[in-house]
């Protein structure tokens, strides 16, 4: 296709909307009238456009659309004015004149010449090319209009913003999707001759390729299949559609425009929060992976969480487009967000321990709800896992079900064993159960009565011609109460208890 631009100055995208606020052209400081700034115009062939709808009601025109015929009547103060979409030849009060563009629609929107309307209510008009934006000095107010090259490329319509270069777009830019460049974004990076320096995949590049925003994902990291489902790597994403992220304390966190995005490698829990800082945990069917030190996400994840279209090609090209993602992370409420991330931490590890371990053994654990010790279960007792999520699970003996709850990952850790403590040992089966029931008696040796009872409080020790005698204290609550055990030559040979 043709495309006609006219040539411009105007900032990077990165920096328009910060300076559009305050740029208004140097004669705006001799009117004491109020001026009104808008980021609305567009150029087409050379000349600035604005949609019908904003520039009538800001010069105070009355507005008349004809479907029909698609003619447009605009009158104030006794002067008609008359456009039809598409035609170059007007009227203004009856008299015929011919523009160098005609009314058009782009986008569903319809545009007009702004400079024959302002001048038609009898406004002064002046173009600012260093600004890249129009004045018009109405009675009543000061417009300041600015105005971006528009063009339709693929059948996109877009509206850019960067540097240019013989009236086309060449060099660093940006285009929006539509007729604002606050629209959705299309691309943004280099161009040559009116269109986007796309990367693609290298020559021989094996495997799925893909791409976003129409340009190629380069990383050092290939995509992988796992579970059926092709992961891409996290990072490479990110700094492709520019969103910030950050890993906190294990947990990765996404600014996405719309929400925060709180998230774990190889669990399937995520947390987000929306504008209002709502929370919401879900259960992702593809969790986020880790391989290799290289964090990997479905693509379902950028299509579900992210915002991102999908689209698969031939040769296992996919295809990805997205608008702009770029928000700071330092939006949202820090103690909530902090909160969360402490949240999932403790709910994604707590349930790698009961997924990587269905079997547990009984170390200290709390009492249940009905005040029995471990919650009703014998020391050493092996426990499946019936169920958990996050810090609470629910294990079994096979004879009964009990539901517990853990505040850290340490808890957990001082509750159980991984494996049966006394499987190592070749001791009777009557021993092992003393032992469990955490019982001692006669005959017991020192090694047995230390994983039945643990460490004493104290230790009395004497060695003479008869043999090593010890006494192991283990107190009790009150001064002078406790448990007394005696040992010869190492083997538990008599008891006192002291209330």
């Amino acid at each position: 296709m043709k495309m006609k631009f006219r040539l411009s100055q105007t900032v990077p995208a990165v920096l328009a909307s910060a300076m559009l606020a305050t740029a208004v052209p140097a004669f705006a400081a001799e009117s004491a009238k109020p001026g009104v700034n808008m980021d609305i115009g567009i150029q087409v062939d050379g000349r600035v456009l604005v949609p019908l709808r904003d520039i009538s009601d800001e010069l105070g025109a009355k507005l008349n659309w004809d479907e029909s015929t698609k003619s447009i009547t605009l009158t104030k103060d006794g002067t008609t004015v008359q456009l039809k979409i598409g035609d170059p030849t007007v009227e203004i009060n009856g008299k015929s004149q011919t523009l160098d563009v005609p009314p058009q629609i782009k986008d569903d929107q319809t545009f007009v010449p702004v400079r024959f309307v302002a001048e038609a209510f009898g406004a002064k008009v002046e173009w600012d090319s260093e600004a890249q934006s129009t004045h018009i000095d109405t009675k009543e107010k000061d417009l300041y209009i600015s105005a971006r090259p528009y063009f339709e490329l693929d059948g996109v319509p877009l509206v850019y913003d960067g540097e240019m270069k013989n009236g086309l777009p060449d060099g660093q830019g940006f285009a929006a999707k539509g007729t604002s460049i606050y629209g959705e974004k299309w691309y943004e990076g280099q161009w040559k001759d009116g269109k986007p320096v796309r990367e693609e995949a290298p020559p021989g590049t094996e495997g799925y390729k893909i791409y976003i925003n129409g340009s190629y994902l380069k990383s050092d990291y290939a995509p992988i299949v796992r579970n059926n489902a092709v992961y891409v790597p996290l990072w490479a994403v990110l700094g492709k559609v520019n969103a910030s992220a950050q890993a906190v304390d294990g947990v990765i966190r996404i600014n996405h425009p719309s929400r925060i995005l709180l998230l774990s490698a190889n669990s399937d829990l995520l947390t987000y929060y929306g504008g209002k800082m709502d929370s919401h945990t879900v259960r992702m069917d593809f969790p986020p992976i880790s391989e290799n030190d290289v964090i990997y996400v479905p693509l379902v994840f950028l299509t579900d969480y992210m915002d991102m279209k999908i689209v698969w090609g031939e040769q296992q090209r996919v295809d990805l487009t997205v608008g702009d993602l770029s928000k700071n992370n330092t939006w949202g409420n820090q103690n909530i967000i902090s909160d969360g991330i402490k949240k999932l931490r403790l709910d994604s590890d707590a349930e790698t321990i009961w997924k990587n371990h269905p079997n547990l053994w009984v170390d200290s654990l709390p009492r249940s709800s009905d005040g029995a010790k471990h919650g009703g279960f014998e020391r050493f007792e092996q426990l499946a896992v019936i169920s958990y999520s996050g810090p609470t699970v629910v294990l079994s003996n096979g004879s009964k079900n009990v539901q517990f709850n853990f505040d850290s990952i340490e808890a957990i850790h001082r509750s159980f064993f991984t494996a049966d403590p006394l499987a190592q040992f070749d001791w009777p089966e009557s021993v092992k159960s003393l032992i469990r029931q955490e019982k001692v008696r006669v005959g017991m040796t020192q090694e047995q009565v230390l994983m039945s009872w643990g460490k004493p409080d104290d230790i009395n020790k004497t060695t003479g011609s008869f043999g090593t005698f010890e006494q192991w204290v283990y107190r009790g609550s009150s001064i002078g109460s406790g448990n007394y055990l005696y040992f010869t030559d190492g083997v538990l040979s008599s008891s006192q208890t002291i209330n």
